[in-house]
Formats: C-alpha cells, sequence, structure tokens
C-alpha cells in the first residue's frame, strides 16, 4: 500500500509501543493503544461485513467462527508483515531485546492501530482497502477452499489450555535422510503423554504429532470440538464427516 498521510503524528503513533513512548518521549500517551482499539472493531467489522456477503448460505454461527479465525492474532500479525509494519515499530531496548518485533501479540495490535489510523486520516473505504489488500492470501484461500480447515495444533492448544494444562511442547527428536530427501520425527508432550509424528519438513512433522495427540487424547469428543474450528462450504455441498 502506497498510502501517504495527510497528518503524519498519527502514523508516528499507530507505530510507536508502550515502552518506547514511557522510555523515550515525554508523552507517555503517545502509543498506539487507543488507536488498537478503534481499529479493532473496524477490522471485526469490516471482515463481517466480508464473511456476510461472500457466505449467503452459512449460519451466524459459522459465521462469527470464520471471522474469528481471519481476525486472529496470527493471521493479523502476518499482515503486519506484509505491510512492512515490524520494521518500523518504534520499540524499547528492552522490548527489543526480548523480541518484540517478532511477537504476534504486538503485531496483531499494531495492525489494528495502523488500520485504525489510515481509518482517521483517510476514511473508511481506504481503510477497507488496507485490511482486504493485507490479508488477500487468507480470503483467497477461504474462497477457494470454501472454508478454513482444521487446524490439529491449535485445536489441541485449546483444549489442553480449557483443561488448565500447559501448552503442548514440541521438539524434534530425529532427522534423517539425504538433504533432498529429510525425514523428521516430531515429538510433542502434553496432559502428561508424548506423542510422534513424522514428516518431510519439521513443519509437516508437528503437524502430525499434534494430530496425533488429538485423536488419541480428544477422542469420542473430537467431532463436537472439531465444529468449532471447521467452516463448511458456503455452497452447502457437503460437511467434513
Amino acid at each position: 500500500m502506497n498510502y501517504k498521510f495527510k497528518d503524519n503524528s498519527i502514523l508516528e503513533k499507530a507505530l510507536t509501543h508502550i515502552s518506547y513512548s514511557n522510555e523515550k518521549l515525554k508523552d507517555k500517551d503517545f502509543n498506539y493503544e487507543r488507536l488498537e482499539f478503534l481499529g479493532d472493531s473496524i477490522v471485526n467489522f469490516l471482515l463481517a461485513h466480508w464473511v456476510y456477503e461472500n457466505f449467503p448460505s452459512m449460519d451466524e454461527g459459522k459465521l462469527s467462527k470464520l471471522k474469528a479465525a481471519l481476525s486472529s492474532r496470527d493471521v493479523l500479525a502476518r499482515a503486519a508483515r506484509r505491510l512492512g509494519l515490524h520494521e518500523k515499530l518504534r520499540l524499547s531496548r528492552g522490548e527489543e531485546k526480548m523480541g518484540g518485533r517478532g511477537k504476534n501479540s504486538i503485531l496483531s495490535d499494531v495492525f489494528e492501530a495502523y488500520v485504525a489510523a489510515v481509518f482517521l486520516d483517510g476514511g473508511l473505504e481506504t481503510a477497507r482497502e488496507v485490511v482486504f489488500h493485507a490479508l488477500a492470501p487468507e480470503l483467497e484461500k477461504v474462497l477457494k477452499e470454501g472454508g478454513i480447515a482444521f487446524d490439529y495444533k491449535s485445536a489441541l492448544q485449546e483444549y489442553a489450555q480449557g483443561l488448565g494444562h500447559s501448552l503442548p511442547e514440541y521438539r524434534v527428536v530425529r532427522e534423517e535422510g539425504p538433504p533432498h530427501r529429510r525425514k523428521f520425527t516430531v515429538e510433542v508432550e502434553v496432559l502428561g503423554k508424548k506423542f510422534r509424528g513424522e514428516g518431510s519438513s519439521k513443519k509437516q512433522a508437528m503437524y502430525a504429532a499434534a494430530k496425533s495427540a488429538w485423536e488419541s487424547l480428544v477422542g469420542k469428543e473430537r467431532e463436537i470440538i472439531k465444529d468449532k474450528f471447521f467452516l463448511p462450504s458456503h455452497r452447502g455441498e457437503k460437511e467434513e464427516k
């Protein structure tokens, strides 16, 4: 997006973390927190309108889940990176050392703050262009696939947290094969148990391990909980069995 701000101060505020305003600036209120509050509502409104228009046969519950998936922290953090906001973000030295520039929790807030800044400076339609440009890969995938496929890693994490347990821990336990045909084995420990998965990449092996753990631990509850994550085709042709 080559949008040029008429008021550069609002852009600076959208890119200023509270740690920076506390450490570097005399004005401790000059940070993105209020803008993030506004941007959260704008992003959710725009996505709610988008899913409503593009999924005419989907009921309210599934529309809500789809909107929530598209406005999740990880998705908005990716959007912030696509716009290069992580490179312009102003952080304190301490937050910088702690890896704040790469934290999805911070980047998703920055994205929402940036959207609010664009809205205040250039209006709703310009903010809409920014949101849909930054989220284009996710939106295109949703339209192509008719929904969002079930995510075993996210489901397993939420399941463990819901039971009051710590987050699943993943580790690579084996790497084998030639460079052009690597095979990885990853182990996940969750709820005091360990499960393994294999794949041609670490990511695939982690997914396989999460799937193994989910199917073993959740059992008969699977279809009930699974519905929270899977969104069937808006064409109403079929639902996942």
